[in-house]
């Protein structure tokens, strides 16, 4: 009898394992991915980019604005492949209150998105020193806060791509 439940208890712990795996699996298909959002958080995270987008441009005067728009342009065509200088040229096109007023929309922009994150376990909760100060988190810089929200996620990490394949 004790052999037969301790069978059944492992084929009961077998199964629930393999359950999570499926679950995990059908998480990242769905495009939860490995971060564990859920497709309804990344809508809610792309509609607080677009608001902060066009709160920020908003912020600047209509020919830092047309300046800014032209370069963001010719990153999002191919024009322009460096990301760094492109950051460097809308930052010498702002004033001093408009590249204040861009942060603020920036740290509106992180607290938000830092309330719809799930919460971390002990393991992740620790911060990687390795990524400490990369992306919108650690960006410090007006101009790559406009480009960040102005260039699509998947035109920016190509752009990355190929710069880091550059430098190998």
């Amino acid at each position: 009898m004790k052999s037969s439940l301790r069978i059944l208890a492992l084929a009961l712990a077998a199964g629930l394992s393999l359950a999570a795996c499926a679950q995990s699996s059908s998480a990242q298909e769905s495009g939860g991915g490995p971060n564990g959002l859920s497709p309804e958080t990344r809508a809610k995270m792309q509609q607080l980019r677009d608001t902060s987008k066009t709160a920020a441009l908003n912020d600047l005067s209509a020919a830092d604005r047309a300046k800014v728009q032209a370069i963001i342009d010719q990153v999002t065509s191919g024009q322009q492949t460096d990301l760094r200088a492109a950051a460097q040229q809308i930052d010498a096109s702002l004033t001093p209150d408009e590249s204040k007023a861009v942060m603020g929309e920036r740290d509106k922009l992180v607290a938000q998105m830092r309330t719809m994150m799930p919460p971390r376990n002990d393991a992740s909760a620790s911060p990687n020193p390795s990524r400490r100060g990369r992306g919108m988190m650690g960006t410090k810089d007006p101009g790559t806060v406009l480009l960040f929200l102005s260039v699509t996620p998947q035109k920016l990490r190509e752009l990355r791509q190929a710069a880091a394949s550059k430098t190998q």
